[in-house]
Order: structure tokens, then sequence, then C-alpha cells
């Protein structure tokens, strides 16, 4: 087989999307994941991304501070993230409850954090204010305990910010999301206004088509070696076909649900879960759009360098400027 830096980029992608893969690795991830190792590699990576995100956050004017709603799962706090545009406030009705965003970080289940870049771009983009929870992480937390979390938090944040809420996550976080959403499918007053899965992680078996035809096509992550061993950590005992651990199994039936965006690319090593649960979720009744874009590759957006990025941030802004019922 060859190896993906052999293989070469479509022709149909932007320059600048090129020079992204260039520089991108897929590489797999040789180190033990335990709970002593990914402890050292975390705080590696948590000093990493404090200077990014804090950087991103400066230059879009987006305020991060820690929420004050109280939650509790499991007997521990679930603490969360609250990234506040700034600006003038968007004028709302009279009695019109406040817009707002629940973001569930990615990073295969066992990396990532609150303190994300995507919560960061996504308060600027909607000019509303976003609540990024810090879910516990695996191998030391292993299912379900990031869903349970992640469930406590939306239900306490909803309680105190009101039901105007999109609930939103990219990749291992569309995975947890779309948890949340089936949770608490038999509670109306909890149903959010909208669901956004961004390159979602949605079948920790790896059977879909594209595990195998994107496996080493994709710029950033493949299933061997990496993802492969981030789903079996945070599976746990569970069997990959629970359709809380993958929601490609969830069978969502009525009512419809919320209406939804799906973002995936061609090279997505994920595209496969992305098109299953557009099946599954139209088949409740809802709206729900699968945005794809040519030769991207898992988690694109994040790079803003390419035009393709920009593109679908445009476009998530847009989904979620209509559901969340924003004025210009």
């Amino acid at each position: 087989m060859l190896r993906r830096r052999d293989l070469p980029l479509p022709m149909t992608i932007s320059p600048e999307a090129a020079e992204v893969a260039h520089r991108a690795d897929s590489s797999p991830h040789r180190w033990p994941l335990t709970p002593r190792v990914t402890a050292v590699l975390r705080r590696r990576g948590a000093r990493e991304r404090q200077e990014a995100v804090t950087a991103i956050a400066r230059r879009l004017g987006v305020d991060v501070t820690a929420s004050q709603v109280a939650v509790s799962s499991g007997g521990s706090t679930v603490r969360s993230l609250v990234m506040t545009p700034a600006g003038p406030e968007r004028a709302r009705d009279a009695g019109e409850d406040e817009p707002w965003v629940f973001w569930v970080h990615g990073g295969g289940f066992c990396w990532g954090s609150a303190l994300d870049g995507s919560a960061v771009q996504l308060a600027h983009d909607l000019e509303v204010p976003v609540v990024s929870v810090e879910y516990p992480l695996a191998p030391e937390h292993p299912f379900p305990a990031g869903l349970d979390a992640c469930v406590a938090a939306y239900e306490a944040h909803v309680a105190q910010w009101g039901p105007r809420v999109l609930l939103a996550g990219l990749s291992a976080g569309a995975n947890l999301a779309l948890g949340v959403l089936a949770r608490l499918r038999a509670v109306s007053s909890l149903q959010p206004v909208g669901v956004l899965a961004a390159t979602p992680f949605a079948d920790l078996a790896g059977h879909g088509d594209s595990y195998t035809g994107n496996e080493g096509r994709d710029a950033y992550v493949r299933w061997s070696g990496q993802q492969e061993r981030f789903a079996r950590a945070y599976r746990g005992r569970t069997g990959a076909d629970d359709p809380f651990v993958s929601p490609v199994h969830q069978v969502w039936g009525e009512p419809p649900v919320p209406p939804t965006l799906l973002t995936s690319g061609t090279r997505d090593l994920f595209l496969s879960d992305a098109v299953r649960l557009q099946r599954s979720l139209r088949a409740s009744g809802g709206e729900v759009e699968l945005a794809l874009w040519e030769g991207m590759w898992h988690a694109f957006q994040n790079d803003t360098a390419s035009p393709e990025a920009r593109e679908c941030l445009a476009e998530t802004a847009a989904f979620g400027r209509r559901v969340l019922r924003l004025r210009d």
C-alpha cells in the first residue's frame, strides 16, 4: 500500500489546502496509551494549546472565562469554559431566551480540552456565547464517564441559560453531542434548536467504507495504530455496537430530530460515519443536511488558511444563525 506522502493530492483543491496537507502528520501513535503516558502528553499539549487558543481569542476579540454553573457527574465536578464575543449584544425580541451554543471538543476521546479554538471561532462567527465542556478523558475515564459529564453539563446549563441552544461538537465531540441528544430525546424542554456534528467520529468499530478507502489518504488521522487505539481506550468493556458508543447504530424514531448539519470531506477517514448518520437521523423525519468538501480531510475546518475551511465555517455560521433565529 502506498504511504500517504506518496499519494498525490487532487488537483481540485486549493493551493492553500495543499500546503496544509503537505505539513500534516497522520503517523501512528507509538507510545503506550496508559494514564501515566497520556497525562504527560496532555500537559505538554496544554501549554501549546494555551498559547494558541489565547492568541486566537485575542485576535477574534473573544473573552474566555470559567462558567459559574455548578455541575456534578459521578461524584466529580464538571467544569466548563464560556467563550463570549466582544461587541454589542444582538438585538432580540422582548422576553426572548438568550441564544447560545453548547460545545463538545474533539480529540479522539483521549485528548483536547474545553479550551478549544473551534469554540472560540464559533463564538466569534455567531456572536453568541459558547459553553465548552471539560469532560473526563480516556483511558482513565472510559465510557460512559465522558457522556455522563456532557449530559449533566448540558442539563445544568439549559436550566440556567435557557433552551435556545445549538448543540455542537467536532469529531469525538460530535459523537458525544449526538449521545446527549439521544439521552434527552424524551424530555422536550431539553431539546436543542439545532445540532452541528462536524466530521463526526461515530463508528468505533471502524466498519464504514471510508475507514479503508481513506486510510492513508486523510491528512491528519488514520485508523490503524491511532484512532483504533483511542476508540478501544474510550469504550473500555462496552461493545462498539452500543448506540451510545457508536451513534451510527442509534435508532432515532419520532419525534423528528432538530435541524442538523453534518460536515465532512471526501478524504475524511470518518466520511462514512457522516453518510450513515444522515440516513439514520433523516429517518426520524427531521431536516438533516450533509455538507461535503472535495478532497478535504478530517477536521479540515480547523485550519482557516484554506478557502475550503473558511467556506465550511461560513456555512456552519449560517446554519447556526438560522436555527438560533439570530438577526443581523
